[in-house]
Formats: C-alpha cells, structure tokens, sequence
C-alpha cells in the first residue's frame, strides 16, 4: 500500500477526508480488489462471525486501550434486547485478523455493539476484515468514533493529540507546546514563524483533512479541558464515570467537595440528574458555610472596632500631637468610607 512521506502530507493538496489523509491512500485507491486474507474470505469483505472470535485486545492503541472511555452497561443492555435482539446488527464490526490465532480477529471498531450482543446473548456478528497495520488500525477507529455525536470532547482530544504525536513523533506536552505558539504567533503576540514549520503545516493538513474543527478552534475550546482536575480527567480515561457527569462535577470549586462528589457518582452509580442535585446541595452548603463565615467576621469587626474606641477614649492620646494628627487622619478615613 503506497504511502506518503510526511513532506508529502504537507506539499500534497489537503485530502478529500480524514481516512485518506491518515492511510495515505489515492481516492482511487478504495475500488482496488481486495487481496487474499485467509482460505475463507478476502479483506474488505463482510462475513459472519461469532463473537468468541473477536478479541477486545486493541494492540494498535497507544495504552492499549479502546478510543471510547466509557459506555453505560444497562443502556448497552436494554438496546440490545428492545434492537438487537429483535432486528439484528445492521452495521457491521471492523475487524483484522490476529497474527497468532488462525480464523480469530481482534475487534477495530464497534465496542459498544459487541459489548450488547455479549450482554444479550446474541453469539454472531457482521464483521468486515481489514488488513489494517496498527496506525491504520488506530486511524480507522478513530475516524469510525469521530463521527458519532456521542464521542466526548476528552475522548476527541486524546486521539487527536495520540494521532498527531505518533505522526509527528514528539511527546505530547511538546506537541501542546506547539499548538499553544502557533496560536499565539497566528494571533500576533509573537513572530516566532512557528507556522511555517513542517510540523505546523501537517498539523493544519490533519485539521483540514478531518473537516470539523480548525486547529485553532480545537486549541481554543478542546485543549483547555486538559486542565481540569487531575482527578476529574483520570475518572473519565479510567471508565470510572461518563464524560457528562464528571465535567459537571469538574466545576465545584472546593477540592474536598468535588473529590467527595466524585467518589459518590462513582460508587452509587448517580444519573446525571443525581449528579447535578447533589452539586446544588453541596454548592448550597458551601454558600452558607461561606455566609455564616462571613458573618462571624462581621461580628468580630465590629467588636474589634468598639474595643479600639474605648482605648483611645481612656487614653492620653487626644493630648499628644503626632497621635491626635494621626487620629485626626483617621477619623476623616471613616468619615470618607461612611459617606
């Protein structure tokens, strides 16, 4: 399969899509027959499958990982037995053939209809093959995820960057970096001429091919969400929590409070709706806490201030110069303050 150097990718007109950007590939080039996979079927082509053949082993990610963070079991559940169940699985799995196991596949895209059939019990699957090495693996899932509204902004930014890190073989903070100077410079603060790097260039390649965000925008409204509490971030990646909750539970500004509420969604199993009542009743004894707080200031002030009036009352202060001028000055403050 021809492929393109990264100067290629940058000097290249911008691709049609996403998946040729990433694969390399011509347009022409997905009406090619396909190759021989094994002595059953062919790559690209759409067999039937049981599932006990479909490992969710993802070696082709770069932590091992499945590109979505969480999914809802009892949802997953109740769509397999009310959908699934009763009208089969439209969409067919993306699948490769595992190197070491002769007529097994590891899954690609298409968790969240694995996961229903498994839970209701449904033993087959459609599945298309793909003789996918692992970057094109990892482009493909990610293009199959992008394009679901359900695919969070955490989820989309971590794949993104992954992509990016992989394709540009630098670290992820200096990737950040990288992102962070060619805004500032195509805002004007700085005239590094980061932009007219090879890496800029391809960055832009990646965006255009992608066709949602700019990179600008993704720098603007998705790279802010890295810094959200550490704990929040690592309850999403960590499947503990959905996206939704834990970002509403994100903005509680209290560290204790917001790790309390986090550990109470998490181990309760909270509905959204559970979530956010539960953030008002912390928020709202948070308030009050801060208003008695306030309070007590203002009670101790004002004891404060009665006590310093009778010791300059009782004192000779009045009969000294420098105190009275001092006084004085004072006085007029008050007077200003109350005015």
């Amino acid at each position: 399969m021809a492929r393109r150097t990264l100067k290629q990718a940058y000097q290249e007109p911008s691709p049609t899509n996403l998946e040729s950007f990433v694969f390399g590939r011509d347009d022409d080039s997905q009406d090619q027959q396909p190759n021989k996979a094994t002595e059953e079927t062919a790559f690209g082509a759409e067999i039937i499958i049981p599932i006990t053949k479909v490992h969710k082993t993802f070696s082709f990610t770069p932590n091992g990982k499945p590109l979505r963070y969480y999914y809802d079991q009892e949802e997953l559940k109740e769509w397999g037995e009310t959908d699934l169940k009763p009208n089969g699985v439209r969409t067919a799995l993306w699948v490769r053939p595992r190197p070491d196991k002769r007529g097994e596949y590891e899954l690609v895209a298409g968790l969240r209809r694995l996961t229903a059939c498994d839970l209701v019990g449904i033993t087959e699957v459609p599945a298309k093959v793909f003789n996918w090495s692992d970057e094109e693996a990892y482009a493909a899932a990610f293009d199959e995820n992008d394009r679901r509204q359900d695919f969070s902004r955490l989820e989309e930014v971590d794949n993104i960057l992954s992509i990016l890190c992989n394709r540009l073989q630098i670290e992820q903070d200096e990737l950040v970096s990288l992102l962070y100077r060619m805004d500032n410079e195509a805002k004007g603060k700085t005239t590094q001429n980061v932009l007219g790097n090879p890496e800029a260039k391809m960055i832009e390649a990646f965006f255009v091919a992608r066709g949602q965000l700019t990179w600008r925008s993704f720098v603007v409204t998705r790279l802010p969400l890295l810094k959200k509490p550490p704990e929040i971030l690592e309850a999403i990646r960590s499947s503990q929590i959905d996206y939704t909750k834990a970002i509403e539970i994100a903005k509680v500004k209290d560290t204790e409070r917001r790790e309390t509420l986090l550990k109470q969604a998490t181990q309760k199993k909270l509905s959204l709706t559970e979530v956010k009542a539960a953030i008002k009743q912390a928020t709202q004894s948070e308030e009050k806490a801060h208003h008695s707080g306030t309070q007590a200031q203002q009670a101790d002030l004002k004891k404060r201030f009665r006590s310093a009036l009778r010791k300059v009352d009782k004192t000779d202060a009045w009969n000294n110069p420098q105190k009275s001028q001092r006084l004085e000055k004072l006085l007029q403050q008050i007077e200003k303050l109350l005015s």
